[in-house]
Parts: structure tokens; C-alpha cells; sequence
């Protein structure tokens, strides 16, 4: 990072995802929490000055979709330059928006592009690698005192200074750079779910909710499905010290949990349900993730353990446990269970096909597709992570349908 902006304690960087702006008028309730934190924070500054403020806004719910479904409609599989550029202007129009409401309730807010964070990445258009972060740029911007910059979530600008998208879900990242690039020693999210929980509690109704997470633990459970938080960034906040706090929406807007140094004293079990299965021969996948990680997509490989010879059911819970570090710079490699590499058969086995070793790609890009790379699309599987305090991972790749149930059984098991 170049440029960082240092002295400014008095700047408060807010991330409000696409849930945020469901309701009527949410806007207009945002805009008034924002107008409110400055005037409350401002209070305790030298002679009373107004803070300064960075609201990052994801596209309205359910928006990129839409858009997604309307280009597909014109080209079922359009280039990736025209998918990031279309899905982009979701949050461009939503800075817009949250930028006049703003401006209604009397601050000084200031509508910027990807051109004008400072933020660079690298990688294809639609899930590029964040790479570096010029602070200089919205320090030069959050001036005077009483200013509000609103951002695009999730985007940047490559080598060429051409708008790039960071992925799905990547708001949180554009937030978490926005902090370190002001100097602001904590970033706080909005959003719909009730923190940082021990699983899914949509699909595990008896999930609690953690207060502190460390950032290793929090990396490794979104890499594995877990959707509260970009991995990105809470990587480049573990870099730079940030301290992220996931809040519930407004007008609540409870502190549930944090993310800071530290370390996490509970089990969690993690559906990766957004990401699709890809199953092929083991070097073949792990020279696949090689080459999608530097692209920037990301993956999770779960290596082959066993050799399914034809015709044998393989039972859907078989795991290998593994005990793994996660690095600051997130280039993991997970080791775990493999199910076969067949059809799921009428009593919920997957049954084996064909002999040989396999091994599995769990990708979060689901707009890509690996079978010109010689993979197979498993659209039957689903993986199933229980995750344990000490870093040990057990990895479990069962029918899709049983994704739920397996992990209701798993945190009844490991979750005290």
C-alpha cells in the first residue's frame, strides 16, 4: 500500500450490503444513522469538529442477479469483460442513490467510481485479485472535515485503469481497503445475517452466534461457504490491523460479532452452497486450481484419499481429518474427504462409476465453466466442512440434498 493517511482517527467506514436497501425508504434511514454517528462522534473531537465518513454500498438485493439473467438472455455465455461490466453498474447506480440521500439529510456527500478509490487489481474482469491499495487517493478526497465518500462495493481498476469486478460478495473487501487507506482502526458491516455463527442458522436453526473471531478462523470459514465475509478481506485486514465488526441491520444495528487478533474457542460446520463441484483425475485438478488461482477465482480442492473401484457405494459421511495453518496471504490448499466420482443412487449413496483416484474442486465462480479443462461438473454434490479450534478441518463431499441434514447431525456433534 502507498500513501496511507495517518492522523485522521476521526474517520468511520461503514459497509451496507445489498439487504440493506430492501426496505422502503432505506436510504433515507441510512443516510440519518450516518448524519447521526458524525454528529455523536463529532462531539468528541478538538473544538467539535464533524468526523468524516466512507460509506461502501453493495448493489440493491437481488439486482446483480437480475442483471446476470438479462445479459445471459442476450448471450447465454457473454465474454467476461461485458459480465463485470454489467454486473458493476449494480452498485454504480446504488452509489448514486445513497449518495442524494445523503446529500437530503445535509452532509456533504461525494459520489465516486472505481476510478477514484485508489484501488488496483489484477486478474479476469469479473473476479480480479485486489493488489494494491494508493491511500493517497481518498485521503486526498475525504477532506474537508464533514465529508462523506461513497463507494462502489466490490470494484477497482486493472494496470490500464479499466473498472474490474473483485468477485461476488466482495463489498466487504472495498470496505476493509478503505480503512487501511484512511487509517481507520475499524470497519464495521451491515447486513442481514446475525453475525458470525457456528453454521448457517438458515439451515441449522440451533447455530449461536459468535462474539469474537480471530482472523484465521474467519478466513478459513468463508473460503469454505460461509458468506458473512469476504476472505480477501479479512485477509488484507489481518494485515493491517484492522478490527471488523459485523452489525445487524438499521435500525438495530447490534453489534453481534468481531473480528480481531485473537482465537476463536468454538467448532463451526460450514456448507459451501453456493460453490459447484468439479471432479477429475488428481493432477489434473490441482494444476486447474494452480492456474484459477492466479487468476484470482477461488477454489477449495479436496484431493483424492482413496481409489473407488467400480460399482462400490462409498458412504456419503466418509471424512479424513487434516490439520492445516491458514497463511496471512490465504494460498490454501485444504486436504479432506473425497466421496465417488458417480451418481447419486436412490438411497442417498453416491455410487462410483468408474475406477481410479479422483479428486474435487469446490469453485466459487460459478460463471465458470471446467469442462473444456477436462473436468466433470458434479451438480449432485455439495461439501459439508467441520472446522475445530486447533485448524483441523474434516471435509465431506455428500448429495446435495443432504447438505442440510448432514449438517444439522455434524453441530449437534461438535458444537457444545
Amino acid at each position: 500500500m502507498t500513501g496511507a493517511l495517518t492522523g485522521l482517527g476521526d474517520v468511520v467506514v461503514l459497509k451496507f450490503g445489498g439487504a440493506a436497501f430492501a426496505a422502503p425508504r432505506a436510504h433515507h434511514t441510512i443516510a440519518r444513522h450516518v448524519a447521526d454517528r458524525l454528529r455523536a462522534d463529532g462531539s468528541a473531537s478538538p473544538g467539535g469538529a464533524p468526523t468524516r465518513a466512507i460509506v461502501v454500498v453493495s448493489a440493491v438485493a437481488g439486482e446483480t442477479d437480475r442483471l446476470g439473467t438479462a445479459l445471459r438472455a442476450v448471450s447465454p455465455d457473454p465474454d467476461r469483460d461485458l459480465l463485470a461490466a454489467a454486473l458493476m453498474t449494480g452498485e454504480t447506480v446504488n452509489v448514486a442513490l445513497m449518495t442524494a440521500a445523503l446529500r437530503d439529510a445535509g452532509l456533504a456527500a461525494v459520489a465516486l467510481t472505481a476510478a477514484d478509490t485508489g484501488f488496483v487489481g489484477a486478474g479476469e474482469p469479473h473476479c480480479a485479485d485486489l493488489r494494491s491499495i494508493d491511500g493517497s487517493v481518498l485521503a486526498s478526497l475525504v477532506e474537508p472535515a464533514g465529508t462523506v465518500l461513497v463507494i462502489p462495493g466490490g470494484q477497482a481498476v486493472d494496470g490500464h485503469r479499466r473498472p474490474i469486478m473483485l468477485g461476488r460478495n466482495s463489498s466487504d473487501l472495498s470496505a476493509i481497503a478503505a480503512a487501511i487507506a484512511v487509517g481507520a482502526p475499524a470497519c464495521e458491516i451491515f447486513s442481514d445475517s446475525p453475525g458470525i455463527c457456528t453454521a448457517d442458522p438458515r439451515l441449522v436453526p440451533d447455530a449461536r452466534t459468535l462474539a469474537t473471531v480471530d482472523y484465521d478462523t474467519m478466513i478459513t470459514m468463508s473460503r469454505h461457504g460461509a458468506k458473512v465475509l469476504h476472505h480477501s478481506a479479512v485477509a488484507w485486514a489481518q494485515r493491517h490491523g484492522v478490527e471488523i465488526r459485523c452489525r445487524s441491520l438499521l435500525p438495530d444495528g447490534q453489534v453481534y460479532s468481531v473480528v480481531a487478533a485473537g482465537r476463536t474457542s468454538s467448532a463451526a460446520v460450514l456448507v459451501h452452497g453456493t460453490g459447484t463441484v468439479w471432479a477429475g483425475e488428481p493432477d489434473l485438478v490441482r494444476a486447474t486450481q494452480a492456474e484459477l488461482a492466479e487468476l484470482g477465482s477461488d477454489a477449495v480442492t479436496v484431493p483424492e484419499t482413496v481409489t473407488v473401484p467400480e460399482t462400490v457405494t462409498v458412504p456419503e459421511t466418509v471424512t479424513v481429518p487434516e490439520t492445516i495453518t491458514v497463511p496471512e496471504t490465504i494460498t490454501v490448499s485444504e486436504t479432506g474427504a473425497t466421496a465417488a466420482t458417480g451418481v447419486v443412487a436412490a438411497g442417498g449413496a453416491v455410487v462410483e462409476a468408474a475406477g481410479g483416484p479422483v479428486a474435487h474442486l469446490v469453485l466459487a465462480d460459478t460463471a465458470r465453466d471446467l469442462r473444456p479443462r477436462g473436468l466433470r461438473h458434479r451438480a449432485d454434490l455439495c461439501l459439508v466442512t467441520t472446522l475445530f479450534p486447533d485448524g483441523r478441518l474434516h471435509h465431506r463431499l455428500v448429495p446435495a440434498a443432504d447438505a442440510p441434514a448432514v449438517a444439522r447431525a455434524e453441530h449437534d456433534l461438535v458444537v457444545a
